[in-house]
């Protein structure tokens, strides 16, 4: 067990990491992933830049990991939408619907995963097409399942047409709600009204 130092408990390395990497993430939705680094991960923390390193041996390192942390975050928060909820139009609903919500929970994750969906550098984009391909897919099959129970009309765009505005705008929603001069009140009703429109959802 770690010992504690100054009535502090000390952190096992593996505490130690998760820690900094909040912090990271932090750093990148401050500071923008091309120039958050080692040294305000340090200053956040309040350890050194030797320590730093000593988890994330080099800027690669740490990038890779940060938006390998957004990533898992993002496709958990569809995983449990997906396979939770009673039908595919609810669970299309819960994901977009969680998206919102995790702009206030977890604004940090949202500000990164937004810059990061802009930023075709070559370092990163290739890892961003991935999340994007794998969300599309998930997403996807939820619209195809809407269609065969018959919640969602036959006619208009191809299930993964639909899948592909759907996610596209996700980034427009995202970036009102961390509009720093205020959300809209109705974001939740917009949002519903949107699904209605690409799902052309049947209401009897």
């Amino acid at each position: 067990m770690p010992v504690a130092v100054d009535g502090r408990r000390r952190l096992a390395p593996e505490e130690r990491k998760r820690l900094l990497l909040d912090y990271a993430i932090e750093a990148f939705s401050r500071r923008g992933i091309g120039r958050g680094g080692h040294t305000d991960i340090a200053e956040a923390g309040g350890v050194s830049v030797a320590t730093v390193f000593n988890y994330f041996k080099t800027r690669e390192v740490l990038v890779t990991e940060v938006l390998d942390e957004i990533a898992a975050f993002m496709e958990q928060m569809a995983e449990q939408a997906f396979r939770h909820e009673d039908t595919p139009v609810n669970a299309i609903g819960t994901f977009f619907n969680n998206m919102l919500y995790a702009c206030q929970s977890h604004p940090d994750h949202m500000r990164v995963w937004l810059e990061w969906s802009s930023s075709p550098r070559e370092e990163v984009w290739p890892r961003y097409l991935s999340l994007q391909q794998t969300l599309l897919e998930m997403l996807s099959q939820q619209v195809e399942l809407a269609i065969a129970d018959g919640l969602a009309r036959l006619e208009g765009l191809p299930p993964r047409e639909r899948a592909m505005w759907m996610l596209g705008n996700s980034q427009m929603l995202v970036t009102m709600m961390l509009d720093p001069m205020g959300r809209p009140d109705n974001m939740e009703d917009m949002l519903n009204r949107w699904l209605n429109h690409m799902l052309l959802t049947i209401n009897d």
